[in-house]
């Protein structure tokens, strides 16, 4: 069975993400070197003991080994998206001061909301 896939366009940071779930190791490595070919294929050896990982190249990428909707896998997906969101903050420049992380709220909230509906949406 192929993989689910789902690419949020993140406009205002003029940057992307792609979800793609469930998937294994070689299922995820099989999918981005098909979609994204390359001269180094790309490895995810971090799949064969984690549930999810994030690669950050541009457009960012999200592999989940699962999904439920339940606590738990709500929680790999957001631990995913902080990954996802410093990395654009990173790539974008924005230094927030020590006491303010309106920018990383706003933007994991986003990235959620996003996921969460593409993730349980019904075919």
């Amino acid at each position: 069975m192929n993989p689910k896939e789902f690419y949020l366009d993140i406009e205002v940071w003029r940057s992307g993400c792609w979800i793609v779930w469930p998937v294994n190791r070689k299922q995820a490595e099989d999918w981005i070197n098909a979609k994204f070919p390359s001269n180094e294929p790309h490895e995810i050896a971090s799949l064969d003991t984690a549930q999810a990982v994030t690669l950050k190249y541009h457009p960012f990428f999200i592999f989940l080994t699962e999904w439920k909707f339940d606590a738990e896998n709500v929680a790999v997906l957001t631990h995913e998206c902080i990954h996802v969101a410093n990395h654009i903050l990173e790539r974008c420049g924005v230094k927030e001061k020590e006491s303010c992380d309106e920018a990383l709220a706003y933007l994991v909230g986003y990235l959620v909301e996003s996921f969460l509906k593409a993730l349980t949406k019904k075919n």
